[in-house]
Parts: structure tokens; C-alpha cells; sequence
């Protein structure tokens, strides 16, 4: 017999096909009219917040099966009080995620929008060369948040000759140098790269304290979350080029960011999408079913918060 699950946001609609093999799966971006106590199984995006009233009224809710790595848009609290379990899909995006970070971090580095726009507004035909960029070869790059894909990155980086420092609540057994001060890293380091987790232990971490340490000569790159920087201190570095650059594939309040980012001409926006290739999000899709099932028929999900 197959179980009732519901599908909370349009991210999702391409996959229908995938989890109607294994469910009867209804959505709720296109159903008004549900029954809410009747799915035993939910899965949402990381960008899906899943509003307070819902949790009550999927009474029979057993299992959320999360659509991302990060959890941060889940009451925690509240799936523990009701007995629902969470799992999320780990691994499967780590190198495309990666590959954002290093993608931004040399497109900052050789100014590769300046350049393009240079081109395409003729300053080139009329200017002539367009200005000097910076290598990145041996250059200092500090990671906020050493896990998979801080480790994932850290590997591609360092075929670029690049010194690889981190930071984090704990030392690693590993032999890149490690920073217990953050202070301390944002004032060593090139390029401050954002891969930790967010939610409330993270909230602002990056702030206008961490942000005055930084050379103005450096970069700030984020693939985390939005909470984790303080943005109005950020704006106002950027805007006053107290740091050189920043690339950004994660804001507050997505997708309606702050508007002053979009007036600044060192920053990169990307629109929330490091796993956003065809071949990652298929496997999340179905490391999302692998989670139900196997939390349905042994009471345990692949990859298990809580």
C-alpha cells in the first residue's frame, strides 16, 4: 500500500513523475482543498519555511524530507514536540555547491562581469586595456565552516595554490591552519569564504566587526545562508569599498533582497542555485524518496537530523 505524501513548493513540479512511482502524492502549491491529516510524509525545500500552522494541521505527519542540506527554514522545536522525524540530502550536492564558491572566486578575482560588461558598452574599442586583475595563486583563502563542502572546496582551491586556512567551533584532523579567533582569519585571509550552516548559532556571524578586519583588497563569498551575514554592514562595506568584492548566492528575505545590493558594482548575485543542476537535483529528488521509504519500512531514514 502506498503512502500519502505532499510535495510544499513548486521547486519540486519536475519531479512529480519520480515520487508518484513510490506514493500517492498530492501538492500544495496547486490544491487549496486538502486534507491535511491524511499524508504521513512531507517534503519541502530548503527554501520552502514551512509556516507554524501547518505543523498542527498535518496531524499525521511522521516524516519531513528535506529537499536540501541545510534545515534552518524547520521549527525544530516543534518537530520534536509532535514526534516528527527529519532527514535532508547530504553529499549529493557537495560538488556542485563547491563549484559555486570556486566559480565566484575566481570570476571576483579576474573581474570577469567588469569584463564582460567592458565588451558589450564598446569601452574596450574605446578605452583600450581594460585594468589589471588579481591572481589568486598563493594567495590566502579562509573557510567560515569546515564540513562537506568547506572540505569539498578547500580541495579544489588548493590545486590552485592557494593557502587554505578555516574556521570553526572545533580543530579537524586535517593540515590546513585553523583559526579558533574568526577576528583573526578575516584579517589573514583573501577571500572569506561562507560555507557553514545557518540558523541561530550562526545568525550574523559575519557582522560589521568580522567585516572591519577584512583588507580592502579582499573578497567576501557566500554559498551558506542568508543569516549568516549581517547585510546592511556588508552593503555598507561594499558601497564605501572597504573590501574589494563580494559574491553572494544566498540573501535574507529571498527573493525579495535587499534592493541595495542590485546599485553595487562589485558584487555578484546569484539567485540561491548552487545545487542547481540538472544532475544534482534529480539525485536529491531521489535521495528524498530513499529517505521516506526507507523511514517507512524501517522506521529510520538514509541520512536522519533528528
Amino acid at each position: 500500500m502506498k503512502r500519502k505524501i505532499l510535495l510544499a513548493d513548486p521547486l519540486l513540479e519536475q519531479y512529480l513523475p519520480l515520487y508518484k512511482k513510490n506514493f500517492i502524492v498530492d501538492t500544495l502549491w496547486n490544491n487549496k482543498k486538502l486534507k491535511l491529516s491524511e499524508y504521513e510524509g512531507l517534503v519541502v525545500s530548503g527554501l520552502f519555511k514551512i509556516p507554524s500552522n501547518l505543523y498542527d494541521e498535518l496531524s499525521n505527519l511522521k516524516i519531513i524530507s528535506l529537499f536540501s542540506v541545510g534545515f534552518d527554514n524547520i521549527d525544530i522545536n516543534k518537530c520534536k514536540k509532535k514526534n516528527i522525524v527529519l532527514a535532508n540530502t547530504p553529499k549529493v550536492l557537495t560538488n556542485d555547491v563547491a563549484d559555486l564558491a570556486l566559480t565566484f572566486l575566481l570570476s571576483l578575482s579576474r573581474n570577469l562581469y567588469h569584463a564582460h560588461n567592458y565588451i558589450i558598452n564598446n569601452n574596450w574599442e574605446e578605452n583600450g586595456p581594460i585594468d589589471l586583475t588579481a591572481s589568486v595563486y598563493k594567495k590566502k583563502v579562509g573557510i567560515v565552516g569546515l564540513g562537506e563542502i568547506g572540505r569539498n572546496f578547500a580541495k579544489k582551491v588548493k590545486s590552485l595554490s592557494m593557502e587554505i586556512n578555516y574556521y570553526g567551533p572545533n580543530k579537524k584532523k586535517i593540515s590546513y591552519k585553523y583559526f579558533k579567533d574568526l577576528k583573526k582569519m578575516a584579517r589573514y585571509v583573501d577571500y572569506l569564504v561562507i560555507t557553514c550552516i545557518g540558523g541561530e548559532k550562526t545568525n550574523n556571524l559575519i557582522n560589521n566587526e568580522i567585516l572591519n578586519q577584512m583588507k580592502k583588497t579582499s573578497y567576501l563569498i557566500n554559498i551558506s545562508r542568508g543569516s549568516v551575514i549581517d547585510e546592511k554592514a556588508l552593503i555598507n562595506h561594499l558601497k564605501n569599498k572597504k573590501i574589494k568584492g563580494a559574491a553572494l548566492d544566498v540573501f535574507k528575505n529571498e527573493p525579495k533582497i535587499n534592493t541595495q545590493f542590485k546599485k553595487l558594482d562589485n558584487v555578484i548575485l546569484h539567485p540561491h542555485n548552487g545545487s542547481g543542476t540538472y544532475e544534482t537535483r534529480k539525485e536529491m529528488a531521489e535521495l528524498t524518496i530513499k529517505n521516506l521509504k526507507t523511514f517507512f519500512s524501517t522506521g529510520k531514514p538514509v541520512y536522519r537530523i533528528i
